[in-house]
């Protein structure tokens, strides 16, 4: 009976060791994220960069503050041409019509984010003289401009924006 009892006792305790996998060795759901790769702890960063510009009065062309854009990140659907999928950011011009967004953390590993993604003014403030020619679809390629320390930057350079000319002048 000896053997037997140690047999039981050995494939019990062979039973109660857990696996070297077990979730249960993680003290918690925050820990099994970061350990996954997800969450809040970035692991890169990518920003685009911009300035808009209007153009109007006498190729003299002054910053637009506080123009809302949005970079679009999609592929052209089969169903629609046009269609973009939910993958976006936003942000806003500041004082000097410069803006810069930090895409989320899910957006960075698209491949060949040039070919997919694009920068489009959503919205001018309703005193700008360029109001109009927002209406017209704006979208700007990105370009690659640096890599360094895990940032990866992108820009539009300059969007100029140009009213329609007036007839009525």
């Amino acid at each position: 009976m000896n053997i037997i009892a140690v047999i039981v006792v050995v494939v019990l305790a062979f039973i109660e060791t857990p696996a070297s996998g077990s979730l249960d060795l993680w003290s918690g759901r925050e820990e099994l994220v970061k350990w996954a790769g997800y969450g809040e702890d970035k692991l890169s960063t990518v920003v685009i960069a911009g300035t808009i510009l209007c153009n109007a009065a006498h190729d003299r062309q002054h910053p637009v503050s506080g123009a809302r854009v949005a970079v679009l990140c999609g592929t052209k659907s089969k169903r629609k041409a046009r269609k973009l999928s939910a993958s976006s950011a936003k942000g806003s011009t500041d004082s000097s019509g410069k803006f810069l967004i930090d895409l989320p953390s899910h957006l960075h590993a698209i491949p060949n984010l040039e070919k997919v993604c694009h920068v489009r003014v959503v919205q001018l403030p309703q005193t700008s003289p360029c109001r109009q020619a927002c209406a017209a679809n704006h979208n700007k390629p990105i370009h690659l401009t640096s890599i360094d320390q895990g940032i990866r930057t992108y820009t539009t350079h300059n969007i100029h924006l140009t009213p329609p000319i007036n007839s009525h002048a």
